[in-house]
């Protein structure tokens, strides 16, 4: 144990100081603290440490609201306080672009904040035996919970429900997903040694399935952005906020409204979101996607929706983008990793003349946006709080060719 000062915050919202002439990531740490800490992992460059008290406290450190905060490791910034979170993730979306990127002359954009509780639309449970939880961090350690703050209440009641249940029951569970869409439809999506006696029990949920099976209500649920409904299935991706996300695809669709009549490229589609809500100020757009029931329901909702305009196509996007020619503008929203070498080399060859760029990853996303600004000048960046409570942050980028 030693006591030590906290510098700053990294960007996973960790306190910085110094160890043995090592930098030192302290876990719940605030800027300008004095801690107490443990070391829990050195390596030959950087030194792990908990803080096993705070000595001098941070005025803007607050009190979680969430009994599992320091077990469960889902959130990550729950001790600071709401402004503090988004002028930190602010500066963080800041000091990666212009490190990673070399954009120093970048400005990025006010965040833009929500609701920081209750906001979550799924959540994932894991199981040991009968009962359900939340994995400890970096552990298979399970975390029995009886709610989680960052989700819709009506999950919460269904977590509740959950764990009432299998009290009573000699099931094995390895997984359980819950989703919720805005018009109230509910889906179970359970793994494991589960009796479909289940369904009697949860006989008001729109959809559950066991082990890929459906054994009660429909194949899919119903969500409605701007007056298009999208269907969502078991392993359908879809945002977890959806007022948060509202925000984010309005920033896409303003950006179409006053560049009308472009061929539109939407890479890493998934349900064909964007690609329906920008459909009516597009010539055409082409989405690829390599997820089978995400492709699904967008050729469902497309039809659903009376859209003309849109093909998709399955298949990974490294594996796909050679397809495409006279293409005006893409739309990017890939995972953290963000885009690979061969699908930024084939975008500059396919010259469009504006780029999208959503990222979960400001790391990822700075380290692109350095490959292309040789040919594109970025108008805009916008970081946008899609995950309260935790450190990630969302992003829009507007590129225009130069």
């Amino acid at each position: 144990m030693e006591n030590v000062k906290i510098t700053s915050l990294d960007s996973f919202a960790r306190g910085i100081t110094k160890v043995k002439d090592k930098i030192c990531f302290v876990s719940h740490a605030l800027p300008l603290e004095t801690c107490e800490i443990k070391i829990t992992n050195e390596k030959k460059n950087y030194i792990e440490a908990e803080a096993t008290k705070i000595i001098e406290e941070s005025k803007y450190r607050i009190m979680p609201l969430c009994p599992y905060y320091e077990s469960c490791g889902g959130c990550h910034i729950m001790h600071y306080d709401r402004q503090s979170e988004l002028i930190f993730k602010e500066e963080k979306v800041n000091d990666l672009i212009h490190k990673f990127g070399k954009l120093d002359s970048v400005r990025i954009k006010d965040i833009i904040g929500g609701q920081d509780y209750f906001y979550r639309n799924k959540l994932t449970l894991h199981g040991n035996k009968n009962n359900i939880g939340l994995y400890k961090e970096k552990t298979n350690k399970l975390i029995r919970v009886k709610e989680c703050l960052l989700c819709n209440e009506k999950i919460n009641e269904i977590v509740d429900r959950l764990n009432k249940y299998f009290e009573k029951t000699s099931d094995n569970i390895d997984e359980i997903v819950i989703r919720i869409t805005s018009l109230n439809e509910t889906m179970l999506v359970i793994k494991g040694n589960v009796n479909e006696s289940i369904k009697e029990a949860f006989s008001d949920i729109n959809s559950i399935y066991i082990n890929n099976n459906l054994v009660l209500g429909k194949e899919s649920i119903t969500e409605v952005i701007n007056e298009l409904f999208f269907e969502i299935y078991p392993n359908s991706f879809f945002q977890v906020n959806y007022e948060m996300m509202k925000i984010m695809y309005n920033k896409v669709i303003d950006y179409y409204k006053d560049h009308k009549d472009l061929n539109v490229l939407d890479l890493y589609c998934g349900t064909g979101t964007i690609g329906m809500l920008i459909s009516k100020y597009c010539k055409s757009v082409v989405g690829v996607e390599v997820n089978s029931d995400a492709i699904t329901s967008a050729n469902r909702c497309m039809k659903r929706n009376n859209i003309s305009n849109i093909k998709f196509h399955l298949g990974k996007v490294e594996d796909k983008i050679d397809m495409f020619s006279n293409i005006d503008s893409i739309v990017v929203d890939p995972p953290r990793a963000g885009l690979d070498k061969h699908t930024i080399d084939t975008i500059l060859k396919l010259n469009p003349t504006s780029i999208i760029y959503i990222s979960c990853d400001p790391a990822t996303l700075a380290r692109d946006l350095g490959v292309l600004k040789e040919n594109y000048n970025i108008k805009e960046i916008q970081p946008i709080d899609m995950f309260p409570n935790t450190y990630h942050v969302e992003n829009v980028c507007i590129l225009e060719r130069r």
